[in-house]
C-alpha cells in the first residue's frame, strides 16, 4: 500500500494536534489538582484563623474579667481599710479630743501656758481628724453613689481647696447619659484621682482641665494641666501611671500621655463601653 506524502503530513498533524490536546488536558488536570489543594489549604488556614481569633477573643474576655475582678478586690480592700480606719483610729482620735476638751475645761485658769498647750493639741488633733477623713474619702468615695459628675465635682473642689490649683470640668451629655456602671465610674474616678495627685506633686501647675467625652462606644477622660511638662514620657510621671496604663489596656482601652517641656501634660484614657465592663 502506497502512502502519499500528503497523507503522511496529515497524519503527522493529527498526531501533533492530538498530543497538544493531551498536553493541554494534562495541564488542566494538574491545575485543577493544584486549585483543589490550594482551596483545601485555604480552608485549613481559615479554620486555623477562626480558631485563633476565637481563642484570642476568649483570652481577651478572660483578661477583662480578671482585670474587673482585680479592680473589685482592690476596691473592696480600700473600703475595708477605710472602715477599719474610721471605726478604730477615728474613734480613738475622737475619744482623745473629748479627753483634751475635758482637760481644757478643768485646767482653765490654772496656768496660761497649760491652757495654750492644750489649745494647740486640740488644734493639731482637729487637723489630724480632717486629714484622716480625707484619707477615708479617698479610699471609699461615697460621693460616687450620687453619680460620676457629682463625684468629680467634689474631688476637684477638694483638689483646689488643698492645693490652690484652679480647675475646670466639662462632660458631654452623651458621656453622662452612658449606661450606668459603678465599676466603670469607680475606675475613671481613680484614674482622675491619680492624675490629679501627679499634677499636685510634679506639675507646678496653676490650672487643670478635665473633660469627659463619648465617641461612639468609647468613653474618654482627658486631664490637661499647664505645668512644666515632662521630659521623659516613657517612664511616666508618678509610680501609679504604669499600673494605670496596664489596667486600661487590659480591658481593651487606650492610654496616652502627651507633653512638651514647659507646655504641661495631657493624659487621655479611653474605655470601651461595650467590652470593658459588659460581664457583671
Amino acid at each position: 500500500m502506497h502512502i502519499t506524502p500528503t497523507a503522511l503530513l496529515a497524519l503527522f498533524w493529527m498526531l501533533f494536534i492530538g498530543w497538544g490536546f493531551y498536553a493541554l488536558l494534562q495541564r488542566h488536570l494538574r491545575l485543577d489538582d493544584q486549585l483543589a489543594d490550594t482551596e483545601a489549604q485555604l480552608a485549613i488556614e481559615r479554620h486555623a484563623r477562626a480558631v485563633a481569633e476565637l481563642a484570642l477573643a476568649n483570652t481577651h474576655l478572660s483578661l477583662c474579667q480578671a482585670t474587673k475582678h482585680q479592680e473589685n478586690v482592690r476596691e473592696s480592700e480600700r473600703q475595708r481599710i477605710a472602715r477599719d480606719i474610721h471605726d478604730d483610729l477615728g474613734q480613738n482620735l475622737l475619744a482623745l479630743k473629748i479627753d483634751l476638751q475635758l482637760m481644757h475645761v478643768s485646767t482653765t485658769g490654772a496656768h496660761p501656758l497649760i491652757t495654750q498647750k492644750i489649745d494647740g493639741m486640740i488644734c493639731n488633733l482637729d487637723n489630724t481628724i480632717k486629714s484622716l477623713r480625707a484619707i477615708i474619702y479617698d479610699l471609699r468615695p461615697i460621693v460616687l453613689e450620687a453619680g460620676f459628675q457629682s463625684a468629680m465635682e467634689w474631688q476637684l473642689s477638694e483638689f483646689t481647696r488643698m492645693h490652690g490649683i484652679r480647675h475646670a470640668f466639662s462632660a458631654d451629655p452623651d458621656a453622662l447619659h452612658a449606661p450606668e456602671d459603678a465599676d466603670r465610674d469607680a475606675m475613671l474616678y481613680r484614674i482622675a484621682q491619680e492624675a490629679l495627685s501627679n499634677v499636685a506633686r510634679h506639675a507646678h501647675a496653676t490650672e487643670v482641665d478635665i473633660k469627659l467625652q463619648r465617641f461612639g462606644d468609647m468613653l474618654t477622660l482627658r486631664v490637661q494641666d499647664n505645668g512644666v511638662g515632662m521630659v521623659d514620657l516613657g517612664n511616666g510621671r508618678g509610680c501609679g501611671l504604669p499600673g494605670m496604663r496596664e489596667r486600661v489596656r487590659a480591658i481593651g482601652g487606650c492610654f496616652a500621655i502627651d507633653s512638651l517641656p514647659g507646655s504641661g501634660v495631657v493624659l487621655s484614657v479611653s474605655i470601651p463601653l461595650t467590652v470593658a465592663f459588659a460581664a457583671h
